[in-house]
């Protein structure tokens, strides 16, 4: 009994958490009202990332206000039946959701799913390795870089930020081409097209 208090009491932390977040995203950006996606997470094939630890933190990328929330959108976990599929998926599950589309290196969005490449969830790319990046803003990156395709954006090839930061729909994986590493929508990709 006392657990099923402690997260009921946890789940009502986790909803003020969410709608505070919102509510500063809101005040910040000019937000009359938001797009809600509902969400849910599973794993494909032999993993080894552990899929609780993973919607763990898929869902403080999507709740971060540094995020997509800046375009308006609201992302609510459900347990099955959401809008947008969040998938870790083995290499070789990566390429099955569209063998002419996706490849076992990379992770892919084939709507409605965002499917996360196992491999990479675990250990990055040489050129986030080489630009010093920490694994979790890796993960950040490409959680928010094929959700960004999910939400209706195509790759962009060149820096376009002050700064030279790199936009989160550049191919970070592959070669940041002189950007600095982003793990964040820049302002000029705070739109969505697909909701």
């Amino acid at each position: 009994m006392f657990s099923g208090i402690l997260t009921l009491a946890m789940s009502a932390e986790l909803l003020k958490a969410q709608n505070d977040i919102a509510e500063i995203s809101r005040n910040a950006y000019g937000i009359s009202d938001y797009k809600v996606v509902t969400w849910d997470v599973s794993s494909r094939g032999d993993v080894n990332g552990d899929l609780d630890e993973f919607k763990t933190i898929v869902e403080d990328i999507y709740n971060d206000p540094r995020g997509w929330i800046r375009a308006g959108v609201k992302f609510e976990y459900v347990e099955s039946g959401g809008q947008l599929h969040v998938v870790l998926a083995s290499p070789t599950d990566v390429e099955a959701f569209s063998p002419s589309g996706c490849s076992a290196e990379w992770s892919c969005t084939v709507r409605p799913y965002v499917i996360i490449n196992d491999d990479r969830w675990m250990g990055a790319t040489v050129s986030y390795q080489e630009a010093g990046e920490s694994l979790l803003n890796y993960r950040r990156m490409v959680v928010n870089h094929e959700t960004g395709h999910w939400l209706g954006h195509d790759h962009i090839t060149t820096c376009t930020d002050y700064e030279n930061w790199a936009p989160i729909m550049m191919q970070q994986s592959i070669d940041l081409r002189g950007c600095k590493a982003n793990p964040w929508p820049t302002e000029s990709e705070l739109w969505t097209s697909t909701i």
